[in-house]
């Protein structure tokens, strides 16, 4: 799959991500799977589909209650977007994907059945890796430490590592 990691800062929310895509054998993507589109930035895990469908997706950009807008606008939309794409959904109805949604220095993740939830540490990973990612983090790791470390250890994490900041 993939590792993505996400810290809400006062001064910037960074999200980084490894750049592997697993199949049969490893290859490296050539698109990142963080990526910044009106206002936004995503992190796309387990989809790719699903990530190019929303990198050139026609969203507006989001409201100044983006609380309000993940819930009425983007998760409505990713709703949309898997249904059109028909996604194979799991044993517990949920996508096999991992959305994380940057806002301004919040940090959104949409879980597998595409609604959305925040955390009180504000501190997010996806994907393959998420479980060490967040152990780095818990301990003082950057998400692109997190994302260094995760490949370490889960063999679906690797290649390049990107990085944004959300200012």
């Amino acid at each position: 799959m993939t590792t993505i990691a996400a810290k809400e800062h006062p001064r910037g929310t960074v999200i980084a991500s490894d750049s592997q895509a697993t199949a049969q054998d490893k290859i490296e993507l050539v698109a990142p799977k963080i990526f910044e589109r009106n206002g936004v930035i995503y992190g796309v895990a387990g989809v790719i589909s699903l990530a190019n469908e929303l990198r050139y997706s026609d969203l507006p950009a989001p409201t100044s209650d983006t609380d309000a807008w993940v819930n009425n606008t983007l998760c409505p939309a990713l709703r949309e977007i898997a249904k059109e794409l028909d996604l194979n959904r799991n044993d517990e109805g949920g996508y096999e994907l991992g959305i994380l949604a940057i806002i301004g220095r919040r940090i959104y993740e949409i879980t597998d059945d595409l609604t959305w939830i925040r955390n009180t540490s504000g501190t997010y990973a996806i994907g393959s890796g998420y479980a060490f990612a967040l152990g780095a983090m818990d301990m003082g790791a950057t998400p692109r430490e997190a994302i260094e470390i995760a490949a370490t250890r889960d063999p679906n994490t690797g290649g390049k590592i990107h990085e944004l900041t959300a200012p």
